[in-house]
């Protein structure tokens, strides 16, 4: 057909054209938001944006649509961005791809962007056939890791697909559950647990909430939750600082939400400011109290007020409130100051595409903490759609799906927990979570179904806040003993320079009645001792770079799925020529002060066939650290076989030696062994040193916490990690991750795998 149009004439081809025309921007409707294309010559540039607003880590999916409308010339397109570069700061400086594109065809381009801050104008370079011919712009407002912007919750960032209603969501976080989030000082978490204001405080205390509009306002309010919910309770006490009479009213409040009794408090006997406790008679209840909400006037006839903690008491046991919300915090009025760690709910983030438009790499959803979403979304998924959201959860995401009961087929493979509460089910995968809530609408969400969302969003989040930069990655994680420049040797140097430059030159030209020699004798002196300093640099370096990977990896065998989490570090005496380079299935997060605006360094990246890291990523002689997840499929694995005898063997194909391997089978036994070459066929011994119990914790809580102690948590615990058909191996080589560098020097490793087994995997199972 290509032929017989492209014979035919001007006219025909106009209409080819025309029809290739009409049929590309049916598609850009129905899939995703496009901007208008603009033309280069025969090649047509159009961007497509996934969603608009903030993000604070990850990649975020650049998408362009690049059309050939050549009927007979294949095209080679790069884009990059931006078209013009700031370079302060530890920033993104340029990002480039090229792609070829074939006569009539279209095709999709991507162009990731770190968690780095992307410096420049918001324009896209063309270049077709190595010849620039113009720019466009990136469309969208993309303010991925974004300098002085207001930073609401902690951060987080929250995906809402198109067919639910975001601004639900957000009206659902924020109203009456504004500061609920991380501890911070007069935050509503500082009146959960026992009291803790030292005795004799008055007026407002830090570990204790205390209301934004003290002294000044109106009505606040403080709900808090008992977990699980107390029956028989007889008294409320609460620790406050401030008068009595600033309390005005409690509502007690039944697990599904609904009040059980509401107490008018009008004792107006304390009209102090130091800590003291207000005891609150209960009515009977006819349901189990799993809430209270204390009414408080803050205003200036009400009183300055605090409170410290609030306590459920049957008369002889006694229990705290374990998470709590409230109307405003005090925290806000502290500004930017470091003692401000107010919780004003997640970014609320609406996609822009249709869910079956959304990407087919796991990449794309790494910028978000939480990606909420419905059934039918879920349904209008391709499989490799829906393959990356699943290695986004196992990766440690967030993924809520509204109006599912269970979890889809071929999903199951790597869940493991599963808790239902409150019509809300939520599933361990890898190292993160699936939340099932059977309602369809957000607006149909109870409070406990919207706490389970935020507190997703916050759990998934939570290792990004903890993440050091440069000074905290060396001390937590050194890459070489000492890296120091060597200046006992450089000032002995330079101190022998200063005296044969100028005394001895001095005289020894003077002596020989020749004082016009230092004009080449001082040139000549310098560059003796710079090749001297250069040479003891070497001799006390070399030039052989040093690396440290350390790995963590959920291998999920049945899915042929691997997930890793890994901390990589580099010490080179000279800058590598050629960078890093990395798959397209790893996200690389450099471990920078993102908001340095002096020194730091620019960086590019270039997106072939890797992800190549060019320029300004390692500088010579200064430690370069970067946290690493990487998800992808792979074929290794580890083969379990039980013999008729009852003794267990296992195969070692995971592709390195085993130091320690750790194994429980279908019936919960425990079993160890170690020196496991790869390839090896080695029987297994029963553990008895280690109690044979059900896992007590899941791998989310290792992802939340630092990576680097993840080893010794496994290790020293195995147990507490292995459910039945699962394994724990520890090697001292990283095979499941990128060395990064071409020739990696130095490098020392280690990995541990976390191995889920898949049926195939346990021969002779029936046997036993």
């Amino acid at each position: 057909m290509a032929n017989v149009i492209a014979r035919s004439g001007w006219f025909a081809s106009i209409a080819a054209r025309l029809v290739r025309g009409c049929l590309f921007a049916g598609l850009g409707l129905a899939a995703w938001s496009a901007f208008a294309a603009e033309r280069f010559e025969d090649i047509a540039v159009s961007p497509q944006v996934f969603f608009q607003g903030q993000t604070y880590h990850g990649y975020v999916e650049m998408r362009f649509s690049v059309e050939n409308q050549s009927l007979d010339r294949t095209r080679r397109v790069t884009l990059a961005t931006p078209h013009q570069a700031h370079g302060w700061g530890n920033n993104l400086r340029r990002v480039e791809r090229t792609v070829t594109v074939s006569p009539g065809a279209t095709v999709s381009v991507t162009l990731w962007q770190p968690p780095l801050l992307l410096n420049g104008d918001n324009q896209v370079e063309v270049f077709v056939d190595g010849r620039y011919r113009g720019a466009i712009p990136r469309g969208g407002n993309n303010q991925h890791m974004q300098r002085n912007a207001s930073i609401p919750g902690g951060p987080r960032a929250v995906l809402v697909s198109r067919s639910l209603n975001s601004d639900d969501l957000d009206k659902a976080f924020r109203g009456g559950v504004s500061y609920k989030g991380p501890t911070g000082y007069y935050s509503p978490e500082q009146a959960t647990g026992a009291p803790n204001v030292p005795a004799r405080s008055g007026g407002m205390h830090q570990s204790a909430w205390t209301p934004d509009r003290t002294g000044s306002g109106g009505p606040e309010w403080l709900e808090v939750d008992f977990k699980p919910p107390r029956s028989g309770v007889k008294i409320l006490r609460i620790h406050k600082l401030g008068w009595d009479q600033a309390f005005k009213s409690v509502v007690f409040k039944a697990a599904d939400g609904t009040d059980l009794a509401t107490v008018t408090l009008t004792n107006n006997a304390n009209r102090s400011f130091t800590l003291s406790v207000l005891q609150v008679p209960l009515p009977a209840l006819t349901n189990a109290l799993a809430s209270v909400r204390l009414n408080v006037d803050a205003s200036s006839s009400g009183g300055q007020v605090s409170v410290d903690a609030v306590e459920l008491s049957d008369g002889s046991t006694s229990t705290y409130a374990a998470d709590a919300r409230a109307s405003s915090t005090w925290a806000t009025r502290m500004g930017s100051s470091s003692s401000s760690t107010a919780y004003q709910g997640p970014t609320i983030l609406r996609s822009e595409l249709e869910a079956s438009g959304w990407s087919e790499s796991w990449l794309a959803f790494t910028c978000f903490d939480l990606v909420v979403m419905s059934r039918a979304d879920l349904a209008a998924m391709t499989a490799a759609q829906q393959g990356a959201l699943r290695s986004y959860v196992e990766a440690g995401g967030g993924l809520a799906v509204l109006g599912l009961t269970e979890l889809p087929k071929g999903w199951q493979s790597s869940a493991g927990h599963a808790l239902t509460n409150y019509f809300v089910t939520k599933v361990q995968a890898g190292f993160g979570r699936y939340l099932l809530i059977s309602r369809p609408n957000i607006s149909e969400l109870d409070r406990y179904q919207v706490d389970a969302l935020r507190d997703a969003a916050r759990e998934s989040g939570q290792v990004w806040q903890s993440m050091p930069n440069e000074g905290g990655a060396n001390t937590e994680f050194p890459v070489i003993e000492d890296a120091r420049i060597p200046v006992r040797g450089i000032v002995f140097i330079m101190l022998a320079f200063i005296l044969v430059v100028g005394p001895v030159n001095i005289f020894l030209c003077a002596r020989a009645n020749n004082r016009i020699a230092m004009l080449w004798t001082i040139p000549l002196i310098s560059f003796v001792t710079c090749a001297i300093v250069f040479g003891y640099s070497l001799m006390s370096e070399g030039i052989t770079p040093t690396t440290r990977t350390e790995a963590v990896t959920f291998l999920d065998q049945a899915a042929h799925r691997a997930t890793t989490l890994a901390r990589q570090a580099f010490y080179a005496p000279l800058t590598p020529g050629d960078g890093l380079r990395y798959s397209h299935d790893t996200e690389v997060t450099p471990l920078v002060d993102v908001n340095r605006y002096n020194g730091g360094n620019s960086r590019e990246l270039e997106l072939s066939q890797s992800q190549r890291l060019t320029r300004g990523w390692i500088s010579a002689r200064v430690p370069a650290h970067f946290a690493l997840r990487k998800s992808e499929t792979r074929r290794e694995r580890l083969t379990m076989q039980k013999l008729p005898d009852g003794r267990v063997t296992v195969v070692n194909g995971l592709g390195a030696d085993i130091q320690t391997l750790w194994l429980r089978d279908d019936k919960g036994r425990l079993f160890k062994s170690e020196g496991l070459k790869a390839g090896q066929n080695v029987p297994l011994t029963s553990e008895t040193t280690i109690p044979q119990s059900s896992p007590q914790n899941n791998l989310s809580g290792l992802y939340q916490g630092s990576w680097v102690a993840v080893h010794d948590s496994l290790a020293t615990a195995p147990g507490n990690y292995l459910r039945p058909g699962t394994y724990l191996a520890v090697m001292d080589q990283a095979p499941f991750i990128e060395t990064g560098l071409a020739k990696p020097g130095k490098a020392r490793a280690r990995q541990t795998i976390i191995g889920v087994l898949s049926p195939e995997d346990e021969i002779g199972r029936a046997h036993v």
